[in-house]
């Protein structure tokens, strides 16, 4: 376990069901087991995530969250997004695989100040995702074009499926918002091979996704970081993926809002550092 301390479990959970259930009450779903179960205690979610949210599937097939309310709330993806940029690009055809050339459209994706140097240099999908780079992604949308990007969000059932600020830029300061509940329910189909999008764009998206490998655990995700949605100028950090072990898989999303005062570098540090510590303490990746 890493700087997480030793807890009292306090398990909040959520039913997909209308009716909420009563406060604390584990939800079983009919789901297939999904999570490692450490033999403790695991610690208590609202304490060790109390600025967001972080929801995962446990080996009941019940989904535990540190807030109900927060973790339903709708909230702009950022480069999550990603994620279903990529599986939509393959399954049309605009990209052939995890190592198809990503092209960066300069006429109409201007360079703009704040990109970073990694983001200028060529890719392929594999680094792009790698590296986040925001023109190539943003040129991928521009290259299916809006009618298969409509198509591709409907197949997906991402988020409120909202394109407005345009077509390249949605899901950076448009209209599109969803749920930590969907970012869940997407990686896990994903996870499991079970979208409504090829097998091949399926499986492409999962070998570029791989983050890391601890033992016998693969951990896989995408982040995303940008301004919050009210205009304070703090920071919404995201992580979506899941957790692959002994043919276990568990999946996860996270979110939690920072100073606007933080640097990028800081709030990606603190990310890691929080993800990969309650993955630890909750026995799903173990650190290294």
């Amino acid at each position: 376990m890493r700087w997480l301390p030793a807890l009292v479990l306090v398990a909040c959970t959520r039913s997909e069901a209308p009716a909420p259930p009563a406060p604390g009450a584990p939800v079983p779903v009919a789901s297939p087991p999904t999570a490692i179960v450490p033999t403790d205690a695991p610690p208590d979610l609202a304490r060790v995530w109390p600025d967001g949210c972080f929801m995962f599937r446990d080996a009941g097939g019940t989904v535990r969250e540190s807030d109900s309310r927060r973790c339903a709330e709708p909230r702009r993806p950022y480069s999550t997004f990603k994620i279903p940029n990529a599986l939509i690009g393959v399954d049309a055809g605009v990209l052939a695989g995890p190592d198809a050339p990503m092209t960066w459209d300069k006429q109409r994706v201007p360079d703009e100040d704040w990109y970073f140097d990694s983001w200028r240099k060529e890719h392929t999908l594999r680094s792009a995702i790698k590296v986040s780079a925001v023109p190539h992604f943003r040129t991928l949308a521009l290259l299916i074009g809006a009618d298969r990007m409509k198509a591709g969000l409907a197949k997906l059932g991402y988020g409120n499926q909202d394109m407005t600020a345009g077509l390249d830029v949605f899901w950076l300061r448009g209209g599109l918002r969803i749920t930590a509940a969907q970012q869940l329910a997407l990686v896990e189909d994903l996870a499991r091979g079970k979208l409504a999008v090829s097998a091949p764009a399926q499986a492409a998206v999962r070998e570029v996704i791989e983050l890391a490998r601890s033992g016998d655990a693969v951990l896989y995700g995408k982040t995303g970081t940008g301004r919050t949605e009210d205009e304070r100028g703090d920071w919404l950090a995201w992580q979506v993926g899941w957790v692959e072990r002994a043919g276990v898989i568990t999946p996860y999303a996270v979110w939690f809002e920072a100073k606007g005062s933080e640097e990028m570098s800081a709030i990606r540090a603190t990310r890691e550092d929080r993800l990969r510590g309650a993955l630890d303490a909750l026995g799903i990746f173990p650190s290294t």
